[in-house]
């Protein structure tokens, strides 16, 4: 069963998800000179990224580097970012903070590296069917893969209480679905540091 999962996210999720989430994420990078996709996976959006904003070099860092990249990704103990404070203009953070037990530690790493903007694309719930719906796209899309799943989603007011504590102001913030259909709720922020 979790091989047929794997070729059907492979064959068919991942290139329409990558499409949807490339025109709604470059535009949020424009003008950065250089981005971190802290968990990056083997790259594959941030590559579909860079190809809309040529100007900007992007670095991926992941705890486990694939043996395929499309980007350049370095290994990280998922604590400290190998990379000085202030070193970014953007770090982004693509459907990663709900696999993590500590977001509150990991947007303050985040916000270590980058000198301009944290861009954060994730999840949210509001009631226990939303929650449990988020479960399940979690485990199929990502247990073939052997991705760590703490089903750790937050509620709205947890997100902008996260952000609060840590000085971050929201300058933009989408919420939406992919679809009239679809019942996974998925929202964007854009942080200034």
């Amino acid at each position: 069963m979790g091989s047929i999962l794997k070729y059907i996210d492979l064959k068919f999720v991942f290139p329409a998800r990558i499409k949807r989430l490339k025109n709604k994420l470059f535009p949020h990078v424009k003008g950065c000179k250089n981005v971190l996709d802290l968990g990056s996976s083997d790259g594959r959006l941030t590559k579909a990224i860079s190809e809309e904003v040529k100007d900007t070099k992007f670095i991926g860092v992941d705890v486990v580097v694939q043996p395929e990249t499309f980007i350049p990704i370095e290994k990280y103990d998922g604590g400290r970012i190998p990379f000085k404070k202030n070193y970014f203009d953007c770090v982004m953070l693509i459907d990663v903070l709900h696999h993590d037990e500590e977001i509150d530690e990991v947007i303050k790493e985040a916000k270590r590296v980058s000198k301009k903007y944290i861009l954060i694309k994730d999840h949210y719930w509001s009631n226990w069917f939303d929650f449990k719906i988020l479960q399940m796209a979690d485990y199929i899309g990502n247990k073939p893969f052997g991705v760590r799943l703490p089903y750790n989603f937050l509620r709205m007011e947890q997100w902008k209480k996260i952000f609060k504590s840590n000085k971050l102001k929201i300058l933009d913030e989408e919420k939406y679905r992919d679809g009239a259909f679809s019942l996974i709720k998925h929202v964007i922020f854009k942080l200034e540091v």
